[in-house]
């Protein structure tokens, strides 16, 4: 289904994002975060746009739980901020790009369900940024059991979840195909709904679709590594890559080791952003630091997109993407600041 209708508040959408843009952490800031340990860190946050989420969460919560589920938090109210100020076409559109965090939050509750982890902790690891809300969630987190989970969730149409998906999740207690279904879902649908009709929307989907790439290209380079079987590879990968179809994913999968992966890589637009981590992955076999290149690519070239068209809704795709990085930048560091890590392994694992 298209997405018709009234046209949105382009301007003053994309002007309210540009002025939140310019509180995203630099690098110089994170360099700062870096020679801190976690209380220090707790405090400079606390006299930022985190200030509100780290008073609010200090009575229950310390350390870097405390910034976790601080920033955690702050990342879905800006979300819902974003959604609020934006109407007609663009409102469609950033909302269905926000289901992505339904998918997230349920994947997070099911496991800490498997997990028998305490519903306080499940809760504290929600973004409700998406169609679902925080109020819905709590309401699944209290469940007693998966099954009423799964019954529940069932009820929703986009989520597309047949007996046969339920049965599996409820009797097998496997996740992960059902993850799976959820990711394809989502992807299925976001291409669906962008009208490719204009210059900028077309943007947008080309955006999405080399998403999809990145997402598969993590989940194949990591499964090889692995080193599973061909046809157990082939289950995780999402349909609608730019430059990396099915066909192609399946022939790399086929494929012995990683070399054919890694020539398919040197041929595609990414190759300039990732060289430098292939070349690291062959000396010292750690795939962390190709899948962080792979995502930072993805990050430049969102930002091209939104210098592309800086009325549209790439440039709050933008923002959305940057700020969920520093949400995730902030939480690698206080946890690996918590667990002693030094700060070259650190800075290794973020995202600049």
């Amino acid at each position: 289904m298209r997405l018709f209708g009234q046209k949105g508040n382009y301007a003053y959408a994309c002007a309210r994002v540009k002025a939140r843009k310019q509180f995203l952490l630099s690098r110089e800031i994170y360099s700062r975060l870096l020679v801190m340990d976690v209380h220090e860190i707790g405090r400079f946050l606390g006299e930022t746009q985190y200030r509100e989420e780290m008073t609010h969460y200090a009575s229950g919560h310390s350390g870097a739980d405390l910034i976790e589920v601080a920033v955690t938090r702050n990342l879905a109210t800006t979300y819902s901020a974003i959604l609020s100020f934006t109407t007609g076409n663009l409102r469609e559109m950033v909302g269905n790009y926000l289901r992505r965090w339904d998918t997230f939050n349920v994947k997070t509750i099911l496991r800490g369900k498997f997990s028998d982890a305490p519903e306080d902790e499940i809760i504290d690891t929600l973004v409700p940024a998406g169609a679902f809300s925080e109020t819905y969630l709590r309401s699944l987190v209290g469940m007693e059991s998966v099954r009423a989970v799964m019954e529940e969730l069932s009820k929703h149409p986009s989520l597309r979840i047949t007996p046969e998906v339920e049965r599996e999740v409820v009797e097998s207690g496997k996740l992960a195909p059902f993850e799976d279904h959820l990711d394809m879902m989502l992807y299925y649908d976001l291409l669906d709904v962008i009208d490719p009709t204009s210059n900028a929307t077309a943007l947008l989907r080309d955006f999405v679709r080399r998403e999809i790439d990145v997402t598969n290209l993590k989940v194949l380079l990591k499964l090889k590594v692995e080193d599973l079987a061909e046809e157990k590879i082939q289950k995780y990968l999402i349909p609608g890559g730019m430059e990396f179809g099915l066909d192609k994913l399946r022939s790399l999968a086929q494929a012995e080791g990683i070399d054919q992966i890694f020539e398919a890589l040197e041929k595609s637009s990414m190759y300039d952003d990732i060289k430098a981590s292939m070349e690291r992955f062959k000396e010292d076999g750690k795939l962390s630091g190709l899948t962080i290149a792979l995502d930072k690519a993805l990050v430049r070239t969102a930002e091209k997109f939104g210098r592309f068209y800086p009325l549209s809704v790439l440039p709050i795709l933008d923002y959305m993407i940057r700020k969920k990085i520093e949400v995730d930048n902030i939480r690698i560091i206080a946890r690996c600041k918590a667990t002693g890590l030094p700060n070259e392994v650190i800075e290794q694992l973020l995202v600049m």
